[in-house]
């Protein structure tokens, strides 16, 4: 069922001795070969940035990417790894993004990956805003796991009213973080509601960065032509810094329309 076109993952902690990613750079590299196999081609690199990870500055993620590319492109591993974090919503944000201490997905200054505490949902009506007054969008990193709007699972179309762009997890469509998080990824796909699917890849074993497993269940649950615009397409623009049109088309029958239905989806 897959697609020729090449993945392209905008979310992957593959850089060591950053957080709770890759542990070495040997684990780095043996991600990488498997990011490739599985027919990525290009990653950002996603290590956390403010919450409890305040001491990792952009600076020092550009120079860890710049080093394992160079270390890829030794090696003969066809993958291009681009800088870029993974940023817990905090005060003070933005600014630290317009100094160029916390980093826009490829450093493109265009997108922002933003990570909500997993237990609760956080208000982000007025970031957003805040983000698009300084030529940022915000990119909400798996809320299909947060534990807030799987309470409360309506909150995600609003937020794409408001101009915010949603990445689920690969390994959620698989059942990978347990069948609430299934069904609720599940829904957003059938309703148009996903933007980009990514690995949040941490290790080689316990979180590989794969995609083409989840790129599968994608198309069956909506199209070919869908999935590789989650998959290849939209991610491809982020990493060159183009927009992505928020806008959705549901895949969702009249009858299934319901979102407060959607613990019987899948």
């Amino acid at each position: 069922m897959r697609m020729p076109s090449e993945f392209v993952d905008l979310h992957c902690h593959i850089l060591p001795e950053m957080d709770d990613g890759a542990g070495s750079w040997d684990a780095a590299l043996a991600m990488a070969r498997m990011a490739v196999a599985d027919g990525i081609s290009t990653l950002v690199a996603t290590p956390h940035q403010l919450g409890g990870f305040s001491a990792n500055r952009g600076a020092a993620i550009r120079q860890q990417t710049k080093r394992l590319q160079e270390m890829l492109d030794e090696r003969g591993i066809a993958l291009s790894v681009l800088p870029g974090a993974d940023v817990r919503i905090e005060p003070g944000m933005i600014e630290k993004i317009r100094k160029g201490e916390v980093l826009t997905l490829a450093d493109r200054g265009r997108h922002v990956l933003l990570e909500l505490p997993h237990e609760v949902y956080l208000p982000l009506d007025r970031l957003l805003g805040d983000l698009k007054r300084h030529g940022l969008t915000g990119i909400l990193s798996h809320p299909e796991r947060n534990q807030g709007i799987l309470a409360g699972p309506d909150l995600v179309p609003s937020l794409v009213r408001a101009g915010c762009l949603i990445q689920i997890t690969a390994a959620s469509l698989l059942g990978g973080f347990g069948s609430r998080s299934r069904s609720l990824a599940e829904t957003l796909v059938r309703q148009g509601l996903v933007h980009f699917v990514s690995t949040d890849a941490h290790s080689p074993r316990s979180r590989p960065p794969l995609l083409s497993e989840a790129y599968d269940r994608v198309a069956a649950l909506t199209s070919q032509a869908m999935a590789d615009q989650w998959f290849c397409h939209n991610p491809a623009a982020v990493a060159d810094g183009r927009p992505v049109a928020p806008g959705n088309r549901s895949f969702t029958t009249p009858a299934r329309r319901s979102w407060f239905r959607w613990t019987q989806a899948g």
